[in-house]
């Protein structure tokens, strides 16, 4: 049994992966702004803001997760929300890479969530983990957020690097958000609808990490399905699922720009991205494709 440290796990994904973690036998822990001692996992109190960390959180630990980072899509991107998407990632794994050095603890895997939003816009291009990066904001907090990462490397501490499509589950997130036009026969696509979701199911991203942490995997891995879609195939895929005949619309770009401002990114930009770096070393997809995906979490 191993000890595995998370930050942001009492967040969506790190609930997911808590559970997982410990179905697989080992000891969960959680960094939170709100300690939690009756928790079902053993809660500590940091405050990346402040820079402080409670060090009993490190004692006998064996991996470190951290998938802290304020939400991409949880408000409009304002100079000052946009800072706080870059700090909340960079100076939580600064936080923690200082902490390991001052308490000369070296875990056998420190993990971090990224995300394919590190490609920026690419269209149909098919895109491995040597592809460079792209432009716009996306790709500026990506890039900001795996550089931070090179703290920990530095203290000579393995790493691994999970680029991260969009995670379908019908509670949260992306699908939880096009679920809702289904409540009165509609779907919805963006845009002209062509660009490629990366996109993974909530058991596929869990499984992912902790396949690398079963088998200390190291290095920059895109956590997506090996089957992308476009986005007006995915706003088809959604009514029969539901067993429903919904109507699919577009929602045009100039209406998405008007509401979303810069935001509008999120659900625009193509990035279809390959991910035969994970497969090839090991990890078995349970839902590879979408249909299989959305009859599981809806139908």
């Amino acid at each position: 049994m191993a000890v595995v440290l998370i930050g942001g796990g009492s967040g969506f994904v790190g609930m997911h992966l808590s559970r997982r973690l410990r179905r697989d036998g080992h000891e969960v822990r959680h960094l939170s702004r709100s300690p939690r001692p009756d928790g079902p996992f053993a809660t500590y109190l940091w405050d990346v803001a402040a820079g402080t960390i409670d060090e009993a959180a490190f004692r006998g630990v064996d991996f470190i997760i951290n998938l802290a980072g304020a939400g991409i899509a949880d408000a409009r991107w304002t100079d000052e929300r946009k800072r706080l998407i870059i700090s909340s990632r960079t100076e939580s794994t600064r936080l923690l890479a200082a902490t390991l050095a001052r308490l000369e603890l070296r875990p056998a895997l420190y993990l971090s969530a990224s995300a394919v939003g590190y490609y920026g816009d690419r269209g149909d291009e098919i895109l491995t983990e040597t592809a460079r990066p792209g432009t716009g904001f996306l790709s500026e907090s990506c890039v900001a957020w795996e550089a931070s990462v090179e703290d920990i490397t530095r203290l000579g501490i393995p790493t691994f690097i999970n680029r991260t499509g969009i995670v379908l589950h019908p509670d949260a997130g992306a699908l939880q958000k096009m679920l809702i036009p289904l409540n009165v026969w509609t779907s919805t696509y963006f845009g002209d609808g062509r660009q490629y979701y990366s996109w993974i199911h909530i058991e596929d991203i869990v499984g992912i990490y902790a396949y690398a942490v079963e088998h200390r995997l190291t290095g920059i891995y895109n956590g997506c399905s090996p089957n992308p879609v476009r986005n007006r195939h995915f706003a088809e895929a959604l009514g029969p699922a539901l067993q429903k005949n919904a109507l699919v619309l577009p929602a045009p770009e100039a209406a998405l720009k008007l509401a979303l401002g810069e935001m509008r990114h999120t659900v625009l930009d193509s990035v279809r991205c390959s991910a035969a770096k994970i497969e090839s070393a090991g990890y078995r997809f349970v839902y590879p494709e979408l249909s299989q995906a959305l009859e599981q979490l809806v139908g």
